[in-house]
């Protein structure tokens, strides 16, 4: 890899890092694209050289935080025993940890809105990979369980991750969504 390539790729990363703080400060409306400059130390010609407009900071941003809670994930799993456990601990990282955060602050509500409007594609490819984190860890769970008819293991890993999903519209607290996602898991286990 060049030179060029590397300091191109450590200068993109900072100006993720700088804009995440910010949507997360500010919400996505109240940003602009000379916010997210000035917080990640560039110019605003030279953060149009990495990006072209604020949608597409805001959907790089959604890619680089679901990977590395993805990675997250990745790393935690193997001190995990049981495939619930492992699958808890992924939709705590995932779903749980800062669900109170986004139902206290209009500013993480309204980044959460505005995914569904401008990135709704980075979200679904976000989510998407957190379903074959989930499938992997499922097909231990289809070769134990020995049920022939049971769901494929990316079939339930859909249906997980799509019901956590309409699950943070109506969980009132981390409290409750945990709930909902164990007794989730206990129904998609008890097959």
């Amino acid at each position: 890899m060049s030179n060029n390539k590397l300091v191109s790729d450590a200068k993109r990363q900072q100006i993720l890092a700088a804009a995440l703080e910010v949507f997360f400060k500010y919400g996505y409306k109240r940003v602009s694209m000379n916010e997210i400059a000035e917080a990640a130390a560039i110019s605003r010609p030279g953060l149009y050289l990495h990006f072209s407009s604020k949608e597409e900071v805001f959907r790089a941003v959604i890619v680089q935080f679901a990977d590395s809670l993805i990675e997250e994930i990745s790393k935690g799993l193997p001190s995990r025993k049981t495939i619930e456990e492992k699958l808890r601990y992924a939709f705590e990282v995932w779903t749980v940890q800062r669900f109170d955060l986004t139902l206290k602050s209009p500013e993480a509500k309204e980044i959460s809105d505005s995914s569904y409007w401008f990135a709704r594609e980075a979200l679904d490819r976000s989510y998407e990979k957190l379903e074959s984190v989930l499938a992997s860890i499922l097909k231990e769970h289809a070769k134990s369980s020995g049920n022939k008819r049971a769901l494929s293991a990316e079939k339930m890993a859909h249906i997980l991750t799509s019901a956590v999903r309409g699950f943070k519209l109506v969980a009132k607290s981390a409290t409750e969504l945990r709930k909902l996602i164990q007794d989730l898991l206990g129904i998609i286990l008890a097959t």
